[in-house]
């Protein structure tokens, strides 16, 4: 027998299929984005300059998930967003 072939236990049929979860962003990461998109309204940089727009930050690009994608481009906007709504008018 060949020692660095093991053939896998099969998997009774009542076991639990595990569910697949979305990946989540780390918790660093999404505070620096939301900084970042907070300067860059606080420098008067509109809503549409969020680089998570740029062609070279989409998923086909970077190989990420469009989970992961999705939630960099919120957490930049929610910078923006909150940062443009507590500047006085």
């Amino acid at each position: 027998m060949n020692a660095a072939f093991v053939k896998p236990a099969p998997v009774p049929p009542d076991s639990p299929v595990p569910e697949e979860s979305t990946p989540e962003l780390v918790e660093a990461e999404r505070a620096e984005l939301h900084r970042q998109g907070a300067k860059a309204a606080a420098r008067g940089d509109a809503a549409d300059t969020n680089p998570m727009s740029r062609q070279r930050n989409s998923p086909e690009h970077t190989g990420e998930t469009d989970d992961v994608w999705q939630q960099r481009h919120a957490a930049w906007q929610e910078g923006h967003d909150a940062q443009s709504d507590s500047d006085p008018l």
